[in-house]
């Protein structure tokens, strides 16, 4: 078992966790997969891996593929912009790479032990088993943080996480389709504005841009 610390919290009966996991608690324990349609051999990744500086053959064994999964293709795009810009963060030291919660659930009971009687602050103890949680929102971004472990090396690195103990199937499922299909897209004009805001401090040349 590996114990973290927890936030013990409930929703209309439904019992979940937040916490932090170490980079080598997700590299350990997470587990990568992705829908494959019966007899079909395509690969479990999608893109152009020529110039990339991921190792694409390392990180594709990490990928299982199975018919029971409900991920889609890891695009290698989205994985190279991570993985550079999580290096930027690295470098820069003025912003997280990964502040938002990943979403999992883990296939074996977990125990937390409060603080007290009644608190929902405490220790929450996961399995310590290879692949043992399952990614339902979040995948690419645990991948590109898996590629680029070794530039973590030293670093004290955690992940905010909103564990599940063992979520049955259908609900995962259901989870990740509301997750994925509810995504309100930002209009060019805005990302425009934003990037002149993310370039210039000055008001004016923001607004210039």
């Amino acid at each position: 078992m590996i114990s973290v610390a927890a936030l013990r919290m409930q929703q209309f009966g439904v019992q979940f966790y937040q916490a932090c996991l170490t980079a080598k608690d997700i590299d350990k324990l997470v587990r990568f997969e992705v829908l494959s349609y019966g007899e079909q051999t395509a690969s479990g990744v999608r893109g152009n891996a020529n110039q990339s500086k991921v190792r694409w053959d390392l990180l594709e064994r990490r990928i299982a593929s199975s018919e029971k999964a409900y991920q889609r293709q890891i695009i290698r795009k989205k994985i190279d912009e991570l993985v550079a810009y999580y290096e930027q963060c690295r470098q820069a030291r003025d912003l997280p790479s990964i502040p938002g919660a990943v979403i999992i659930s883990c296939d074996e009971a977990l125990k937390f032990e409060p603080i007290e009687e009644g608190s929902a602050l405490g220790t929450l103890k996961v399995p310590e088993r290879e692949g043992i949680l399952r990614a339902i929102d979040g995948q690419h971004r645990l991948l590109a943080l898996h590629a680029g472990m070794e530039q973590l090396s030293g670093e004290n690195f955690t992940v905010p996480a909103v564990i599940f103990d063992r979520l049955p199937e259908d609900h995962v499922v259901q989870m990740f389709v509301t997750i994925n299909a509810k995504h309100t897209r930002l209009n060019a004009s805005h990302l425009v504005s934003l990037s002149g805001r993310q370039l210039y401090r000055d008001a004016a040349l923001a607004a210039a841009h």
